[in-house]
């Protein structure tokens, strides 16, 4: 049996790189299509600011995809981001680091920001550094069943400087790339026998709280977080 063809339209946002090991430089990044496409194209050359490097550069592009008839399972699909530092003036540049991202795991998704740590291009010589590189891809079907079956997540959870506990790799939004988490829906307010209005239940969960997918405080600890 052939396998199932799929063509979509990509929108991915190079963000920002964060926890850079130097306080000055010019940074860069290549993006291009490993499957998929011939996709390939540079990011602006912008200055290392406070250990942070932003870009907030977008590129759209159509990737082709297949999937198993059987199962409908899409097979991988990379795309790699090469994060480079300049030097001599810019006529030469290190390559610092990439991060590779299956763009099958974004199929049909509104809008997706993931943060991964860089890989290291000579792991054996070099010690790689903890930078933090910050994306949001958007992808939508153009062509192809749209019955098809994403493969599981590769997001970890890390712990990030400065928060107070560790972030989720990934994290999903209904079509906008800064959702900051999901209001909880308002409870209406029970009437007593007596006529008065009963009032719900406080909720204690924070838009920090929703954030953490998979991620389940009890109220003691939640206790003791506001206490710090």
């Amino acid at each position: 049996m052939k396998k199932k063809k799929f063509k979509f339209q990509t929108t991915f946002t190079l963000e920002e790189l964060t926890a850079v090991p130097f306080v000055n430089g010019v940074l860069f990044c290549k993006v291009r299509l490993l499957d998929g496409g011939d996709f390939v194209s540079l990011s602006s050359r912008e200055e290392v600011q406070e250990n942070c490097v932003r870009w907030r550069k977008r590129f759209t592009f159509v990737c082709k995809m297949s999937a198993n008839p059987a199962t409908g399972l899409l097979d991988p699909c990379i795309f790699r981001v090469s994060v480079r530092k300049e030097l001599k003036g810019g006529k030469a540049y290190s390559k610092l680091g990439f991060a590779d991202l299956n763009l099958a795991e974004f199929a049909g998704s509104g809008s997706t920001v993931r943060c991964c740590l860089l890989e290291g291009y000579d792991t054996k010589n070099t010690r790689q550094d903890n930078s933090i590189l910050k994306v949001t891809i958007g992808m939508l079907l153009l062509s192809g069943d749209p019955c098809f079956k994403t493969p599981p997540s590769t997001a970890k959870s890390i712990s990030i400087p400065g928060q107070d506990s560790s972030l989720q790799l990934t994290r999903k939004g209904g079509g906008t790339s800064s959702g900051s988490g999901t209001r909880p829906p308002k409870t209406r307010p029970t009437i007593l026998n007596s006529g008065v209005p009963e009032e719900p239940e406080q909720n204690l969960s924070s838009p920090e709280e929703v954030f953490h997918s998979g991620h389940s405080r009890n109220s003691s600890y939640a206790s003791q977080q506001s206490k710090i």
